[in-house]
């Protein structure tokens, strides 16, 4: 029998496909940094990560159609609790950090968040945001593995933490400071290892929510539509990397 695809979601902060010199900028920058995930993962910052995937049950008596249906019922419901309690923000990239050691090192860009409207509160709101959003999934909780959340964007993977610090240097030296206002956030969806994360649902921010289902799953506008040879040679290296250790 063929193997079954894994599938894979997450609640992600992207830039709007509208902000054309963010995307334009942030691809560039992957590019020159050769990210393995240039072609699998739009410009994002995870918010929830992995996200819950529907588990179908042959012995249900409703069909899978019907347990889709209400899978998708019960993730909005939470959705929109989170999503209305969260007004609309906007996030400058402007500064970048690394983590990782000997034999493993990640380049990212810090999505810095500001409420459009000044509130009484210090704390961001995409941080905010991920603390309502594990209130209603809280078994999602990957993105709190040190113990809190802190928003990244990843711009590339490096052998080393070392490589990851030269190539922080040379991108600070070129950067321009760009922001975007965050209307919406998405929950994406990727079938297969080698699939492309695509857009299965948009959930707008604010008290008038709401959570719009997308079937089949749509693509980023401004995303590759095929994988190049260089993209594909980097994950495999990456993939060999974390297998052996070197």
């Amino acid at each position: 029998m063929p193997s079954q695809k894994s599938h894979c979601m997450t609640i992600c902060l992207v830039p709007p496909t509208s902000a054309t010199k963010v995307w334009e900028k942030l691809m560039a920058v992957r590019r020159e940094c050769k990210d393995p995930g240039f072609y699998r993962w739009p410009p994002h910052a995870n918010i929830l990560y992995p996200f819950l995937s529907p588990v179908y049950k042959s012995g249900d008596e409703d069909s899978k159609d019907d347990q889709r249906m209400k899978f998708r019922n019960e993730i909005e419901n939470h959705l929109k609790k989170a999503a209305m309690k969260c007004e609309p923000f906007d996030v400058t990239i402007n500064t970048f950090g690394t983590f990782g050691g000997k034999q493993r090192g990640v380049l990212w860009a810090y999505p810095m968040s500001k409420y459009v409207k000044p509130r009484d509160i210090d704390e961001e709101p995409l941080i905010n945001l991920h603390k309502l959003l594990v209130q209603q999934f809280p078994i999602c909780i990957d993105q709190r593995k040190t113990g809190s959340f802190h928003p990244h964007m990843t711009i590339s993977h490096y052998a080393t933490n070392a490589d990851a610090l030269a190539a922080k240097e040379k991108v600070e030296s070129e950067w321009e400071s760009m922001s975007f206002r965050a209307n919406e956030i998405y929950l994406l969806e990727r079938e297969g290892d080698d699939g492309q994360f695509k857009i299965a649902a948009t959930i707008s921010l604010g008290v008038d929510s709401e959570v719009n289902f997308h079937d089949p799953s749509i693509p980023f506008s401004a995303m590759p539509e095929l994988e190049e040879k260089w993209v594909r040679d980097e994950r495999i290296i990456m993939k060999n990397r974390r297998r052996t250790g070197k």
